[in-house]
């Protein structure tokens, strides 16, 4: 179903289906709804060919012609990102997003999450730890976010997941790392699920299927 948005008098922008599904996934991600109503979209170097199709898939209610290509110092090396952003329609996804400024997922928000924004997901923060065992990066939510994700996985597609906790230390704090992991069975049908909407560029962050129907023969559960 296409949603109507409206930021001025006689403006508007219609966004389809596909094009809402994945920016709910990106912003599960790594993209963020700025104040103004747009979303920002950044990804690195080794990333650039994912944020090109993110690029092609939402290009009718993106702001500009082209990917912006930045430049970041650290650690005496130079480091190229890559970015664009939405028109500035989306002052109601920054509330709905962001209701206490920092990003929270409430349970209305991911209750008619699908495959496509899963994958996108996924694709933003996820990884394979080894052929057994997935984990999907949830570091800037509250606990209360990550239960929200967990329990529509479980509920919605039967996807039994496990969070981790992990000390990060750095020379200023200590932080907390927070993954959420899937492992065995419950991987395979996650990649099952999502496998149709993983690009080509990212098939690497999958197991092929020939190792997932091995695993789920065995029937292993993490």
């Amino acid at each position: 179903m296409c949603q109507i948005l409206v930021a001025r008098k006689n403006q508007c922008l219609i966004v389809n289906e596909k094009e809402q599904d994945i920016l709910v996934g990106s912003i599960l991600g790594d993209a963020c709804v700025l104040k103004k109503g747009m979303i920002q979209f950044e990804h690195g170097q080794k990333q650039k060919e994912y944020l090109e199709w993110k690029y092609e898939q939402l290009k009718s209610i993106v702001s500009g012609t082209k990917i912006y290509e930045t430049k970041r110092f650290r650690n005496n090396r130079t480091w190229y990102y890559y970015k664009f952003t939405t028109r500035q329609f989306f002052r109601s996804w920054r509330e709905k997003f962001y209701p206490f400024g920092i990003k929270t997922i409430s349970s209305g928000i991911i209750e008619n999450l699908n495959p496509l924004s899963l994958a996108v997901w996924y694709m933003d923060d996820g990884c394979l730890r080894n052929n057994y065992s997935c984990i999907i990066s949830t570091d800037a939510f509250d606990d209360e976010s990550i239960e929200n994700l967990r329990s529509m996985l479980d509920k919605k597609y039967e996807i039994k997941t496990r969070v981790r906790k992990k000390k990060s230390y750095s020379k200023k704090e200590m932080k907390i790392q927070k993954r959420i992991y899937i492992g065995g069975s419950n991987m395979v049908n996650f990649f099952d699920l999502i496998r149709p909407f993983i690009i080509p560029s990212m098939k690497y962050k999958i197991t092929d299927p020939v190792t997932t129907q091995s695993i789920k023969r065995r029937n292993i559960s993490y």
